[in-house]
């Protein structure tokens, strides 16, 4: 189980942390194997712990009354869940959790997590950190979803993951216009997918990319965007959240 202690290493809820202190934990843990569409929890259930994606991508859903479902969020490999229910009273799941690909999940159950945080207090630190940036893009993407018009959306959106982007290469913006190809981001997921999570239809999201390569804004290829007018993508959107401001 060396691989899995590697991998935990370079999750933010393990980082920094030694070896020693949770070596038993990836030695007695078991890897959970989802295929795709199937449902990792869903809403309602209790949460045992925090989960931590090993491989694969997940979505986040909140299905109505009719079945439609709206989706909330992508976590991606290294994301975590639950993390914002191991301290509440109420731990059951308010929105399902549905494998898009193959997904590898483990998880640590609310007493192992305890006894990790006793022997290094920094895994707490760790925790805190995570629950803050659940907060954070929560509100991002409260954000986005605020702007009124298709192309607000997306501009907003992929604003986004170019900040993103930019943070994880310690990268300033002014930096990344001196070198054309970290203008570009790729969707982490099919624009089926995409379009799920931004609340709209597949076939409006792909003639809004069409429209805003017409006028000079992006220039699509497959998954890839090319951020060709910062400052035209930046301009439409509204808002004093927008990540260049």
């Amino acid at each position: 189980m060396k691989k899995l202690c590697d991998f935990l290493a370079m999750t933010e809820l393990f980082d920094g942390l030694n070896h020693n202190v949770y070596s038993d934990y990836c030695e007695q843990t078991n890897v959970h194997l989802f295929w795709k569409g199937e449902f990792i929890a869903r809403e309602g259930e209790e949460s045992s712990g925090v989960g931590i994606i090993l491989e694969g991508q997940v979505s986040k859903q909140k299905y109505s009354a009719d079945g439609e479902a709206a989706t909330l969020d992508l976590l991606q490999a290294g994301d975590t869940f639950g993390e914002d229910l191991i301290f509440a009273k109420d731990n059951r799941y308010k929105f399902t959790l549905e494998a898009v690909s193959a997904v590898k999940v483990v998880y640590v159950k609310q007493a192992d997590l305890y006894e990790m945080i006793n022997r290094s207090p920094h895994m707490l630190t760790n925790l805190l950190g995570l629950l803050s940036n659940h907060i954070t893009n929560q509100n991002k993407r409260i954000y986005t979803l605020s702007q009124r018009t298709l192309r607000q959306k997306i501009s907003a959106y992929l604003l986004d993951l170019l900040e993103q982007q930019l943070v994880e290469e310690n990268m300033t913006l002014e930096e990344s216009l001196q070198i054309v190809s970290t203008q570009a981001v790729e969707l982490p997921s099919s624009k089926e997918v995409v379009s799920r999570l931004l609340a709209m239809p597949r076939p409006s999201f792909s003639r809004e990319l069409i429209s805003m390569e017409k006028d000079g804004l992006i220039k699509v290829s497959g998954r890839v965007i090319w951020l060709s007018n910062l400052e035209g993508l930046e301009s439409g959107v509204i808002g004093d959240f927008a990540p260049f401001e």
